[in-house]
């Protein structure tokens, strides 16, 4: 199983690798967030998403959002538009599987890992933009519930952390594609100590949207 692509190559790349093809089944899409599922012919969720949009959509990237909100995966919608993707990690973890989305995983398995990155995209005629934070819950079939050291090593701090630190956009873009060891590094080591708070706060968020009750995709 390859590890977690933060450039180029997309999530559901990766996915459809091991299940054949994949589609978004797309439970809210609004100016906060969006929450979708991404399922394989099956209707089976090997990932459950999660994405925080910020204040205002950069308006450069203001139609693609549409496509997106209409139910084209977010990834592949970006690079449809000639949009490069690269994604920044804040955090790998591990949570108790709510049992809506257990049902809609159909495992039996009571822990999932979970990974939240803020999404860039650039084009080539556009400066870096940030899309949104998104979270990925990732079913047991798919990632098992362990972190190991490549997740440690994708590690960054969040944009407004790294910019207060005096880095810029273009900047973190470019570390983020490197994704060395040593790049990431420099990241962590600039961002202040605001860091581990913003994260812990989107992780906040995170479970109370959990915590609601979902409509299950799983046909019966």
């Amino acid at each position: 199983m390859k590890h977690f692509p933060i450039a180029k190559e997309l999530h559901t790349d990766v996915l459809a690798q091991k299940y054949g093809q994949i589609s978004a089944k797309v439970l809210r899409h609004d100016e906060k967030a969006r929450e979708a599922h991404l399922i394989d012919s099956n209707g089976i969720s090997r990932t459950f998403a999660i994405t925080l949009f910020p204040k205002s959509i950069p308006k450069q990237i203001k139609k693609i959002n549409e496509q997106i909100k209409n139910g084209s995966p977010i990834g592949e919608t970006f690079r449809q538009n000639g949009f490069e993707v690269r994604k920044n990690v804040l955090s790998v973890n591990i949570l108790q599987i709510p049992k809506w989305l257990k049902n809609d995983f159909r495992t039996g398995k009571a822990s999932a890992k979970y990974r939240i990155s803020e999404f860039y995209a650039k084009s080539q005629k556009s400066k870096p933009v940030i899309y949104g934070t998104v979270i990925e819950i990732y079913s047991p079939d798919f990632r098992e519930a362990k972190i190991n050291q490549i997740d440690l090593i994708q590690l960054s701090a969040p944009t407004e952390a790294l910019k207060k630190a005096g880095f810029s956009m273009q900047e973190i873009w470019e570390k983020i594609g490197d994704a060395s060891l040593k790049s990431q590094q420099a990241l962590r080591e600039k961002a202040n100590p605001k860091a581990g708070k913003l994260v812990r706060e989107m992780e906040n968020e995170i479970m109370d949207i959990l915590s609601l009750p979902h409509q299950s995709i799983r046909k019966s």
